[in-house]
């Protein structure tokens, strides 16, 4: 990366075919599937957010950058369904497609290794879609520390790399620290070549492009009135992710699994020894070895040290939606080393690592992308699913939930239909965006105890809004914890409504929902 070779006119063009290419294997799956949970929970705060509301002020939310991007999609497109929060979040991960692409191709890996390790990652961004943002995030991270690796430290250069790190904050924090820490990872193992590194200049000159970075955050919380106290409060409300064990081969769990599911279970317990090996031999080989600027080389160096600290994330709920969200720069980091071996004359080993890598991502991948895991469920038991109209669009989603969203879509317009008016617990926050609503209160995700006054705050607004309508699932928990059951962590909240509210029972809610209704403000139909 230290020499950039030039890029001739078919070499772009061939590379915009790739782009377009990759482009379209997200594209072409978005009519299968809807989260109601996270993926509603980020349509949600993209819909408020394009209505003038402010995330953390004005509803509970990750941190406000992809929900301005998301309400900037919204805006073009005079429209804000599933479809277009899909459209954003895809067209997010285009981009880091876009500069992961261009970066492989001036440190002047091959055009073959371009394009499949472009395949790889954009199978990657396919699952799971409402985590893209994570995704593009680590791929730029990668970029970065590759591009700071490949040449002599300049303070110019850190501070470039600090703009980044603080624009990555602003559309999550957890990214921004990840960067922080990868650049102070590179600023301990970086080597001298010729003269001294002044690791204190650096680090100031990366600090200062922090600030520009988050200057978004920092002017919200100057000029939004009450964004800067929900912000700081929202660094002690929000929880700790609930942990699960890391599904190493030795401890992965293979109960009534067969076929293809059971070879995606160890496929994913291979990538979580795999990948931090990986991470680890490449930082190991690169601190051991003399300065080396070539550019393949670099790329897997620089790849590895960013990727290194989103193990974090994958392992901190060691489930396959966070894994998935932050293993990309393995992708990148295996596929330029195969293309650095390849470049050294060793092409059995260049190979065995690409037909590896292929094979790992697509088997861990393959069965949990939306297009082909519905496909597959539609062949296998039909009953499953449904075609179910969202925002105008027709989306195939489990029986289960287009029965839910029918019986709450009918019962939502017959209590009223206004804004606060409904309330859906514990977690299915997507309803509000499906109806296109305001929740009653601030918090949208029931998922940890909260105290006697919070919950008191919460009951409030459910009277203030007018609430008619709750849709509640009592027996809902989070890996099967009961102390997670909603009637443990919002028992108040619970009673109250079980007092105030009367029960309906509509011929297709299916089992487990219940639906009660004011009866005040709506009859029992």
């Amino acid at each position: 990366m230290r020499h950039f070779p030039t890029l001739n006119p078919t070499s772009k063009l061939i590379g915009f075919a790739l782009i377009v290419l990759a482009s379209l294997m997200l594209f072409a799956q978005w009519h299968y599937g809807f989260n109601w949970s996270d993926e509603g929970f980020l349509w949600y705060g993209s819909q408020r957010t394009a209505l003038g509301e402010v995330p953390f002020r004005d509803f509970f939310s990750y941190d406000p950058g992809r929900y301005y991007w998301s309400a900037l999609v919204f805006k073009t497109f005079g429209r804000d369904g599933l479809f277009e929060q899909i459209v954003a979040d895809d067209l997010f991960g285009v981009i880091g497609l876009l500069a992961c692409y261009f970066a492989m191709a001036r440190a002047g890996i091959r055009l073959a290794w371009r394009a499949a390790i472009l395949f790889v990652l954009a199978v990657m961004m396919g699952f799971p879609r409402y985590k893209i943002y994570e995704q593009s995030l680590s791929l730029f991270s990668a970029i970065g520390i590759a591009f700071l690796i490949s040449r002599k430290p300049t303070s110019r250069d850190w501070f470039a790399f600090g703009i980044l790190t603080g624009l990555a904050a602003f559309m999550g924090r957890n990214s921004g620290l990840y960067f922080a820490v990868a650049a102070v990872v590179t600023l301990i193992l970086l080597k001298p070549a010729n003269e001294k590194i002044h690791r204190v200049r650096l680090l100031a000159a990366l600090s200062a492009g922090v600030c520009v970075g988050y200057a978004p955050m920092l002017y919200m919380m100057a000029r939004v009135r009450g964004f800067a106290a929900a912000f700081i409060h929202s660094l002690s409300f929000l929880e700790s992710l609930l942990p699960l064990p890391i599904p190493f081969p030795w401890q992965m769990n293979t109960v009534g699994l067969q076929g293809i599911d059971l070879l995606q279970a160890v496929a994913v317990s291979l990538l979580c020894l795999v990948v931090p090996l990986t991470y680890g031999y490449l930082m190991l080989k690169w601190r051991t070895s003399k300065p080396c600027f070539n550019g393949a080389y670099t790329m897997a160096c620089g790849a590895a040290i960013a990727g290194l600290p989103y193990l974090h994330h994958a392992f901190g709920r060691a489930d396959f939606f966070h894994i998935a969200a932050a293993v990309l720069p393995f992708a990148l980091a295996a596929g330029a080393f195969g293309a650095h071996l390849w470049e050294m004359e060793k092409r059995r080993s260049a190979i065995v690592i690409l037909v590896s890598l292929v094979a790992l991502i697509v088997a861990a991948w393959l069965p949990r992308e939306p297009a082909f895991s519905y496909r597959r469920l539609e062949g296998m038991r039909p009953e499953l699913v449904e075609r179910m109209e969202i925002s105008g669009r027709n989306f195939a989603v489990p029986a289960y939930q287009a029965q839910v969203m029918r019986a709450v879509k009918d019962e939502f317009r017959r209590c009223g239909g206004g804004d606060g008016n409904f309330l859906a617990a514990p977690h299915y926050p997507g309803l509000y965006a499906f109806l296109r609503t305001r929740a009653p209160f601030w918090e949208v995700y029931y998922l940890f105890p909260r105290n006697e006054d919070f919950q008191a705050r919460h009951i409030d607004a459910i009277i203030n809004s007018g609430t008619s309508l709750v849709l509640i699932n009592p027996d809902a928990t989070v890996d099967g914890q009961e102390r997670l059951r909603i009637d443990n962590t919002y028992p108040q909240l619970v009673d109250y409504i079980h007092t105030h509210f009367e029960r309906l029972e509509p011929d297709t809610l299916p089992d487990h929902f219940e639906l009660y209704y004011l009866p005040n403000k709506c009859s029992g139909g």
